[in-house]
């Protein structure tokens, strides 16, 4: 099993032993560090009128309260803390613009930043270090890693995050389980891995009731006909890939980084039970903010989607893109 600092699963406990790997209940002893469960007082919540900044607008709220908030009050929320989770859907143009921003505001000469994207699974490292050393530029990363195979969505969407993590003098890790790993995970299960699967597993904690609700609700959202085996399979799915960007996170930090921004999915910040409570868990006392970008957001909805958001919290900070583009994939 891969190496980690985090507690297995307090519903589910991967143990290996003697050669012997084994699923079991647990019935005593510590639950692995959650997030206490938000407590929300709607009617303090006052959701200020979204205003756009800049030549790519967006609008910035607290993802706790609702105020508004300017892009540097994001940086220096995001210099303040050692672990930024940085959201997208991974069609949306603005979005990739809005991590851009971000990791070009931290990234310096001065500061040891890690820039790690779900993206890229972990074979694809040696490919990520040589664009970092400059033995690569952009385009010829891509074009060695095979990027469509690899990810799939275009790579212009990305070229400039990866551009200014170059240019700020940023590090660069794949943080992904390979895609084989995850497949083998849903289709068998952990108990039927083999030994070799299990070795590259991080630590899992698949009993958080709250994410679990939180996915399941997802699911169903989705309209996907499924029996419940197959809604805890996929479930697990989702936790090796959350638990695999954690790690690769809090890997940077004992690494020596001394910042780390994630390029994730949005799903994988759910409500701060995703990636960041995973890091936490692994980093104690480590400082994680979320960043998400808000999707489906017009002029007749904002007030109500950035409340509705806020009430869950959806993230530490919100950003509203005055003008969203669908790639045409």
């Amino acid at each position: 099993m891969r190496q980690g600092s985090g507690t297995v699963a307090a519903a589910l406990v991967v143990l290996v032993g003697g050669g012997c790997v084994t699923v079991q209940e647990r019935e005593h002893g510590p639950a692995p560090y959650r997030r206490p469960a938000p407590k929300v007082d709607a009617a303090s919540i006052v959701v200020d009128t979204p205003g756009f900044e800049g030549e790519a607008p967006y609008a910035y709220f607290d993802g706790a309260t609702g105020a508004a908030i300017s892009f540097d009050d994001v940086v220096a929320r995001a210099r303040a803390a050692q672990v930024i989770v940085l959201g997208e859907q991974h069609d949306q143009a603005t979005h990739h613009e809005l991590q851009r921003r971000v990791v070009a505001a931290l990234a310096a000469p001065n500061v040891r930043l890690t820039v790690g994207f779900e993206m890229l699974s972990w074979s694809y490292q040696g490919a990520l270090d040589r664009l970092a050393d400059g033995k690569l530029d952009a385009d010829a990363f891509a074009a060695e890693i095979d990027w469509k195979k690899a990810w799939g969505f275009p790579f212009e969407l990305y070229r400039p995050i990866f551009q200014a993590a170059v240019d700020g003098g940023a590090r660069m890790r794949a943080l992904n389980a390979p895609r084989e790993l995850v497949r083998a995970v849903r289709k068998k299960g952990i108990d039927k891995l083999s030994a070799d699967e299990l070795r590259q597993l991080p630590d899992l904690d698949l009993g958080d009731p709250l994410h679990r609700e939180w996915f399941r609700g997802v699911f169903a959202s989705g309209g996907h006909p499924a029996t419940a085996s197959d809604v805890d399979a996929f479930y697990t799915a989702q936790v090796v890939w959350d638990e695999s960007m954690a790690d690769g996170a809090a890997r940077a930090l004992a690494d020596g980084a001394e910042q780390v921004i994630v390029i994730a999915g949005a799903g994988h910040v759910a409500r701060g039970r995703g990636i960041p409570q995973r890091v936490e868990r692994r980093r104690p006392g480590v400082r994680v903010v979320s960043v998400v970008p808000l999707t489906g957001v017009d002029g007749e909805n904002a007030h109500d989607r950035i409340r509705q958001a806020v009430l869950r919290r959806e993230a530490d900070i919100l950003v509203v893109p005055r003008f969203e583009r669908e790639i045409d994939l």
